[in-house]
């Protein structure tokens, strides 16, 4: 699954925080900025199992994204677009 912070609900519109996490791999951080994707970023930890159940929660601070999974911080991604053009968040992909 992937999920997105977007400064609107079209695929055109900018992707302040990508969230993409990768079954027993890496989890891929990234935002997408006027047609391109940006500098990628990557979270090494593997917190999520196929078919495991899970809890993610973020928080949103003055300097980037916090993301939790079960509780435990997985990663940080640093605010590219100012918070304040973010208007959408969208989940793509099989969560169950």
């Amino acid at each position: 699954f992937e999920m997105n912070f977007k400064t609107g609900t079209s695929d055109a519109d900018d992707t302040a925080f990508h969230y993409k996490p990768h079954i027993g791999d890496r989890t891929v951080l990234n935002s997408f900025r006027n047609g391109s994707w940006e500098t990628e970023e990557s979270a090494t930890d593997k917190p999520f199992t196929k078919g495991g159940v899970f809890q993610i929660f973020v928080a949103i601070k003055s300097d980037g994204y916090e993301v939790y999974t079960n509780g435990v911080k997985h990663c940080t991604f640093k605010h590219r677009i100012p918070l304040e053009k973010v208007s959408a968040i969208t989940f793509n992909g099989d969560i169950s």
